[in-house]
Formats: structure tokens, C-alpha cells, sequence
């Protein structure tokens, strides 16, 4: 059942309640040419509505050593426990968190297969340097709408090329596209992975009203939820013809703006003719979207204070499974 629900943070003091962490944003990236070869790394850190961007590079290295090293800097460059949003193109990088990791420290950093973990030196700073913060990883597609992780991508290349990077153009926050739609929808997820299960938040703005929904479910994921969570808001408006759906899900942008037709023309198999996952969620987004205009953007949730509410109901949700 989708309902609405009042957003709202409480951060207390030493009277016996918890202290809530700061928040930041991280992205990181690095990589080596040739692989081995020179190589960089950097990272950006966006926190109190300011951007910071570090980097640097090694003679002779490795894209996976590079890609460590940014995440190692980042994390060492707090100097508090902080509640992180780390985003990454590296597989290896998140999956080594999110995957391996545990079992490396429980194994005396050995593989399942009793092999000594490669660059282990690094995985063990990165664990040390982990310690006392909360993270949700990201995986985002490198080289694509991500403005951050393509800076990231950048700033790494002028390090290992030895060349200074061009400032970065902040481009201005989207909160004044879609002003001439009826409605503007925020949708963004969270995911507990330790216990499986996930929130969605949905921000509704209308000229006349602001709106706030979400829901939990258990067992899901990021993508799943994006889609679940769009399509049960949809499916309650009434009254509205033309919308913008904003989301940092690229999953959920591009694929109602650029895959959808694709899947559906090719009987809802993927250009690799494998079949499209998620089929039923991505059915029914399709059907209860049919009615209205819809423009699909990008949109990272710190670009906006809507986008912020979402996020924090989809936590809500989450708390209250």
C-alpha cells in the first residue's frame, strides 16, 4: 500500500540520544594506461553543499590499484565518522566491499580457493580506513550521465597524464526544468543490504501541493525499487497529463527514455538478445506511465531539496520494514 508520510531528521545532543553523523558524497575513480602503466586516481567529496576534488598518480601501476587508492584517499581525507554515499564505476571496488571482503578478513586474507588476496596491501588499508563510517555503495556506468563520476574520470586521467584538469562547470541545479509540467515527481531509493530490504521514496510537487510517499520492500534491490516505487505513485495520481520524473537511478531514466522501445521491439530481450530483467516491474511502469507526457532526468538526490525528502521517506521506509 503506498502511503504518505511526514519527513523529518532529529539530531540530539550528549542527553543520552545518538548524535546523527554528518553526511557526504563521495566519487571516486582511477585507472592505468597501459594496464600495468602510469596511472591516477582521484575523488570528489561533496559535503555541506561544497565540492572538494583530490588526486594524484604512480609510475607503475594498475587500474584496480588506482581505483583502491582513490576509495583509500577519500575515506582518509574525513576526519570524522561520517554517513557516506560512495559511488563507483569499479565492480571490482564494490563487490570487494560489499562481497569478498568479510570473507578475505575471515580467511587471513585468502580466497575461497586459499590464494592470497591480490593487492592485499590496499584491501587491508581500505578496510582500516572503513572503520567508524556508515556506507551504502553505488555502482554507476562509467563514461555515461553521471556529470561527478565523469569529473572523477577526468581529474584521474590529468593526474596520470600530468596535466592540470579544467575547472569543473557546475551546471545549475534542475529545479527550474519542469515548471511548466503539471507535476514533478523525485524518486529515489535506499537498500539495507544486511537485512534485505529496501525503501522508496516519491516527492510530488504540484503548483498547488507537495507530496510525499513511500514504501519498503523485502528481498528487492535499487532497481527494483525505483521501479516499484514509480510505477505505485503513478498508478494513485489523478488530474495530471504532463510530468517530470526526476531520479539518480539511470537504470530508471534511461531505461523509460532510451531502452524501453528496444526491449519491447525485440519481444523484451536486451540488444545481446538475453532477456530484460525485471520484465514485470518494467511491464507495469510502461502501462501505468501510458497516460501522461513524461520527461525522464537525471538528477542526484543532493541537487534538490525535494529530491532530499524522497530520499529520506524511501530511509523511513526502511526503518519501518
Amino acid at each position: 500500500m503506498v502511503f504518505t508520510v511526514v519527513v523529518s531528521e532529529i539530531k540530539v545532543g550528549n542527553n543520552g540520544r545518538t548524535m546523527t553523523k554528518p553526511s557526504v558524497t563521495i566519487y571516486s575513480d582511477g585507472g592505468a594506461k597501459p594496464n600495468p602503466g602510469a596511472g591516477g586516481w582521484a575523488a570528489l567529496l561533496i559535503r555541506n553543499g561544497a565540492i572538494e576534488e583530490i588526486s594524484g598518480r604512480e609510475d607503475n601501476t594498475t587500474n584496480n590499484r588506482m581505483e583502491l587508492t582513490a576509495a583509500i584517499m577519500a575515506l582518509q581525507s574525513l576526519e570524522e565518522a561520517y554517513q557516506i554515499e560512495f559511488h563507483t564505476d569499479s565492480q571490482y571496488l564494490k563487490n570487494g566491499i560489499t562481497q569478498w571482503m568479510s570473507g578475505w578478513v575471515r580467511n587471513g586474507w585468502l580466497t575461497a580457493n586459499k590464494q592470497p588476496v591480490q593487492n592485499q596491501d590496499l584491501w587491508e588499508e581500505l578496510h582500516e580506513a572503513l572503520q567508524d563510517h556508515d556506507l551504502k555503495w553505488h555502482w554507476v556506468k562509467g563514461h555515461a550521465t553521471s556529470k561527478y563520476n565523469n569529473r572523477v574520470d577526468e581529474l584521474a586521467t590529468a593526474a596520470r597524464e600530468r596535466k592540470e584538469a579544467s575547472p569543473m562547470v557546475i551546471p545549475e541545479v534542475k529545479a527550474s526544468l519542469g515548471t511548466d509540467a503539471d507535476a514533478q515527481l523525485y524518486v529515489y531509493s535506499n537498500m539495507d543490504y544486511s537485512s534485505k530490504v529496501g525503501g522508496w521514496g516519491v516527492a510530488v510537487v504540484t503548483k498547488e501541493s507537495k507530496r510525499l510517499y513511500n514504501g519498503s520492500e523485502a528481498n528487492s534491490s535499487d532497481n527494483q525499487l525505483v521501479l516499484a516505487g514509480c510505477a505505485r505513485v503513478l498508478e494513485e495520481l489523478s488530474g495530471l497529463k504532463s510530468l517530470v520524473v526526476y531520479s539518480d537511478s539511470e537504470y530508471l531514466t534511461n531505461g523509460m527514455s532510451k531502452w524501453l522501445a528496444g526491449w519491447m521491439k525485440r519481444g523484451w530481450k536486451t540488444a545481446n538478445g538475453d532477456p530484460v530483467k525485471n520484465q514485470a516491474l518494467w511491464k507495469r511502469l510502461y502501462e501505468v506511465a501510458q497516460p501522461y507526457s513524461i520527461k525522464w532526468e537525471h538528477l542526484e538526490k543532493f541537487e534538490s531539496e525535494h529530491g532530499k525528502k524522497a530520499y529520506e521517506a524511501a530511509k523511513k521506509a526502511v526503518e519501518k520494514g
